[in-house]
């Protein structure tokens, strides 16, 4: 898992298939740092646990200002587009949760999941915590069952074809 999320830390947002208009001029660092340094580093998993719901409803309110300052305009690999803004969806939030994913280098992101999982009050689990829970789970899955030699090959992950 170390290798993966080291070999996919200089991915631009393109090869994580996050649509054009959704791209942070910012890199989503904001995200990437809370996920750092409250699931990474904190000690508490309820901290670790506020931390996950807290790095995805930044996701939100991130895309939401960078919409409204630059409303047509979308940054990505260094370059502006003018693009259609829309509401971001559950289909557009995974693959930028999966980019923030790794870049906090999380360190032993397995280990740490099955520990949310297990001390996440059951109550929780069917409200925003449960689902921002899964959507950690369903980010650190797709790290796993990645072939990165396919899609090193795949072009058009990275080049938007």
């Amino acid at each position: 898992m170390k290798h993966k999320m080291k070999a996919l830390a200089d991915k631009p947002q393109s090869y994580f298939r996050i649509p054009k208009e959704h791209r942070s001029r910012s890199d989503w660092k904001s995200v990437s740092r809370i996920l750092h340094e409250g699931v990474g580093r904190s000690t508490l998993p309820c901290v670790k646990l506020r931390a996950v719901v807290d790095a995805a409803k930044e996701i939100s309110q991130l895309d939401s200002e960078e919409r409204t300052v630059f409303p047509n305009a979308s940054f990505f690999d260094g370059k502006v587009d003018n693009v259609k803004s829309k509401t971001l969806g559950a289909d557009d939030f995974l693959p930028i949760f999966i980019f923030c994913f790794v870049q906090a280098k999380i360190e032993r992101p397995s280990a740490l999941c099955e520990l949310l999982s297990v001390m996440c009050d059951p109550r929780k689990m069917s409200g925003e915590t449960g689902y921002y829970l899964a959507s950690f789970h369903a980010a650190l899955t797709h790290i796993h069952e990645l072939d990165l030699t396919e899609n090193d090959r795949d072009l058009s992950i990275i080049f938007d074809t």
